[in-house]
Order: C-alpha cells, then sequence, then structure tokens
C-alpha cells in the first residue's frame, strides 16, 4: 500500500487551514456559524418532536375499504356483567391459596456503621481555636 497520497492530502488540508486562518484570524466567523448550525439543528428537532404525532399520523394512514365496516351491535348491562363475572372467576381459579402467615425474626446486630453516630458528631470539646484564649 502507498502512503504518498495520503501525505500529499495531509498537505493540502494544511494549506487550506492556513488559508481558513488568513480569512478568519479571530475565528469569530467560524463561531458565528458553529451556533448558526446548532441553533438550526434545535428548531428542526424541537419542530419534530412537537409534531411527532402528526408524522406518525402521516406514515401510518390506513385505507379505509367499504367491505371492512363492522356494525355495533347493543349488548345490555345483564351481558356484560355476567361476562364480568365469568372473567373474575376464571382469573380467581388461575392463582394458588396462599396462606397470610408473616414470620419475623429479630437479628440482633452488635455494630453496624450505618448506624453509627460517632462519625456524624462533631466533637466540639476537642476542636480548639487558636483565636479564642
Amino acid at each position: 500500500m502507498n502512503n504518498i497520497p495520503i501525505l500529499l492530502d495531509t498537505s493540502v488540508t494544511a494549506s487550506s487551514a492556513e488559508e481558513f486562518v488568513k480569512l478568519d484570524p479571530y475565528g469569530i466567523g467560524m463561531a458565528v456559524m458553529a451556533m448558526l448550525v446548532v441553533a438550526t439543528v434545535l428548531t428542526v428537532a424541537a419542530v419534530i418532536f412537537q409534531n411527532i404525532d402528526n408524522i406518525i399520523k402521516l406514515f401510518t394512514k390506513k385505507k379505509k375499504s367499504p367491505v371492512e365496516t363492522v356494525e355495533k351491535s347493543s349488548t345490555s348491562g345483564d351481558d356484560i356483567a355476567a361476562i364480568a363475572l365469568a372473567l373474575h372467576l376464571y382469573q380467581s381459579e388461575l392463582h394458588d391459596t396462599e396462606s397470610l402467615t408473616l414470620t419475623m425474626n429479630k437479628i440482633s446486630r452488635t455494630y453496624s456503621p450505618w448506624s453509627s453516630k460517632i462519625y456524624g458528631v462533631m466533637n466540639t470539646a476537642v476542636k480548639r481555636t487558636p483565636y479564642l484564649k
């Protein structure tokens, strides 16, 4: 593999960088351009996020066909109550019957650094300031 084209490419970029420094010695133009790019991207992102639901609806729009019309049937409250009761009974049969006995064992620990108060208390009797005598 030949490395000469890579070396030539770096010399071209170095001269273009020097040319850019001649055109914009303090970098003000580059800073303004960078701010404009960031502001543009943030504006586009904000517009997209505000209208994301419309964009999703646009791409997922389904064609309505007259064959797929479904008639709504009216059901009485008794039918709905019977279905709900059947579902409730079916769901209650799926679970095992468990005893509700709780067992609590007290474990005594003599020392725990989390409950130790000696690290949080500042002993002011030992602290002496050299200015107070």
